[in-house]
């Protein structure tokens, strides 16, 4: 594993991994100077249950790979919204129904907040990197509390 990612390296990959696995309304909600939870809310939408599960999965597992493990992940079959805590960036992906229902945007509306946009995020290029096993990639439900 790499050196420790800063929150910077960390909400970049994130963003540019959500994307990588088609994640849609990709928001960044700036909390540094407003909370002590952590500094950064990423916020994306999905188009159904298994890609929210595989979304998740992936970003996760992108992440550990690139030196960032998550310090926790929630998404409970049948929740329409799950959760990688990072330490600094907490990502939340959302059914977009669920998303408009919590409106976390709304709740931090004092936060500075910025859609993100692919192209200003592009997934990072690994030289020699090899597809992972199926069974590597791979993470059940009962891995994610």
């Amino acid at each position: 594993m790499s050196k420790a990612l800063d929150t910077d390296e960390i909400r970049r990959l994130a963003v540019a991994h959500l994307f990588g696995r088609k994640a849609t309304s990709v928001a960044l909600v700036d909390l540094r100077d407003r909370s002590s939870l952590c500094d950064w809310f990423v916020l994306a939408n999905c188009q159904s249950e298994v890609q929210l599960q595989a979304i998740l999965s992936g970003v996760r597992r992108d992440l550990r790979r690139a030196g960032a493990a998550a310090l926790r992940a929630e998404c409970a079959a049948g929740s329409r919204w799950g959760v990688l805590d990072f330490g600094t960036v907490i990502v939340h992906v959302f059914m977009k129904d669920t998303r408009e229902h919590y409106s976390l945007e709304k709740l931090w509306k004092d936060a500075p907040q910025e859609e993100a946009r692919p192209e200003d995020y592009p997934l990072p290029k690994t030289e020699g990197a090899e597809e992972p096993a199926a069974e590597e990639g791979f993470e059940s439900e009962e891995t994610w509390s």
